[in-house]
């Protein structure tokens, strides 16, 4: 629940202006819908952090020492793990040396990284994860540039559709798991169910997205734009536009310029009520028309948004499926002492391979299909305009090959799965018929010679 708030928190957050401490809200003319619009991101760490500080309190109410739980001992003799040694040292409190520990340390993680169900399920996680880190980083960032909403009612969709349905997800599967009692192998059949249709429903998010709104701009340093793009340089050459100026308006003709300058227009209407502008009007550059209206002109495919965001949300559901079953596998394949060695290896290795590289491997990739970067200094700061085409097309294939890579190293854990079972059920027959010929009459008979006498035989 806490990143369904979290998303929530931040969309109420963003529905003020980052500057909101230092101007009033008569001061402030933008509005959220405006592309220029910053919102208050600041605010959510005072928020979170004081809800942090309070929840502290109580932490000192516990008492430095918490009571051992008094548990029976096994009788059956077994031979102790390293990770048993170690809690026998620590509970006689014998001092335990760093160099000691560090030399046993290799050795219990080799124990619990040469088990090939937990690194192949742990490996599955990590493309699930890496795949859920691209969804919660860049999912509001991708519907903004997408549906042309704002960056605040991107963020409510994700804490109150993405989020929950995940959530589902989650309980969905722990709730099949008990009502079903499922083994390790069929614990593995339904992760491999769950994932393949997570990819077939997100298959089809690769077409539900809208182009690039066509805009004027004097750069020209556009690379898969064509069609797009409309140069300006010639008509606003005598108006001395500013290359930095960004305020976005919508001319007659249906393309987007980046200021009311580059479109060439020499005057402007403010409203009497609270003097916003209206409209600017004389546009040389719009060829269809002399006026502009302020704000961008939108991608105008708004009605593909609500197919795409049922589509993801289940999509989170059906990815979200297989996160019980797979946390199943990794306790029911360690051995009972070294569960929380392994837990704690597991956390590991999903945060340096898949939570770590993960934002770095989105963020890049979206970089990539940008078209119109702001620059300062002659360096690039942000980006104004997106090749939405292909920005869908590798977002939601970057997501694809997460998905078919938890979908591989799941099917690789049924698969050894199947013949870990398939060998236990053959050591079973066999031993189930030694057992039977050693039992048998042919081999305990013994053979004595016959004798008159009946009490020897």
């Amino acid at each position: 629940m806490g990143p369904g708030l979290a998303f929530i928190l931040g969309s109420a957050m963003l529905r003020f202006y980052v500057d909101i401490d230092k101007l009033s809200m008569d001061d402030i003319t933008l509005t959220p819908k405006d592309p220029r619009w910053i919102g208050a991101w600041w605010l959510g760490y005072i928020v979170t952090a004081s809800l942090v500080a309070i929840a502290s309190i109580p932490y000192f109410i516990f008492p430095r020492e918490m009571r051992k739980q008094v548990t029976k001992e096994n009788t059956k003799e077994t031979k102790p793990s390293l990770i048993d040694e170690l809690k026998h040292r620590t509970e006689t409190k014998e001092k335990l040396r760093i160099s000691e520990f560090i030399k046993v340390f290799p050795k219990v993680l080799f124990c619990t990284v040469k088990n090939p169900i937990f690194i192949l399920v742990t490996l599955a996680q990590v493309n699930v994860s890496a795949m859920i880190c691209g969804l919660a980083t860049f999912m509001p960032k991708f519907l903004e540039r997408q549906f042309s909403i704002t960056a605040s009612f991107a963020n409510l969709l994700m804490g109150s559709a993405n989020v929950p349905s995940a959530m589902a997800g989650i309980v969905l599967g722990g709730i099949i798991i008990k009502k079903f009692c499922l083994t390790p192998k069929q614990c593995g059949l339904f992760c491999v169910i769950g994932i393949s249709l997570c990819g077939l429903v997100a298959f089809p998010l690769t077409f539900l997205g809208c182009s690039t709104q066509k805009f004027a701009s004097p750069q020209n340093d556009f690379h898969g734009s064509n069609g797009i793009w409309q140069n300006v340089t010639e008509c606003s050459s005598k108006c001395g536009c500013s290359s930095s100026a960004f305020n976005p308006v919508c001319g007659a003709d249906g393309t987007e310029y980046i200021s009311p300058c580059y479109a060439g227009c020499l005057e402007v209407q403010f409203s009497e009520k609270d003097s916003t502008v209206l409209n600017y009007t004389r546009c040389g550059c719009a060829s269809s028309g002399s006026s502009a209206n302020p704000g961008s002109c939108g991608t105008g495919c708004y009605h593909l948004f609500l197919p795409f965001m049922a589509l993801s949300c289940l999509t989170a559901a059906l990815i979200s499926v297989a996160q019980t079953p797979s946390a199943i596998l990794i306790l029911r394949s360690t051995n009972p002492s070294e569960k929380s060695f392994a837990i704690g290896i597991q956390l590991m290795l999903l945060r340096t391979l898949g939570w770590l590289p993960g934002p770095v491997i989105f963020g890049s990739m979206i970089d990539s299909t940008c078209i119109l970067w702001r620059k300062k200094c002659g360096k690039k700061t942000t980006c104004l305009y997106y090749d939405n085409n292909l920005l869908r097309q590798r977002y939601i294939g970057l997501i694809l090959v997460f998905v078919l890579g938890a979908l591989l190293f799941f099917i690789a854990v049924f698969v050894v799965l199947c013949c870990k079972e398939k060998k236990t059920v053959e050591k079973g027959d066999v031993a189930n018929s030694q057992e039977a010929h050693d039992i048998s009459p042919q081999k305990n008979l013994e053979v004595h010679p016959l004798s008159d006498n009946t009490s020897d035989l």
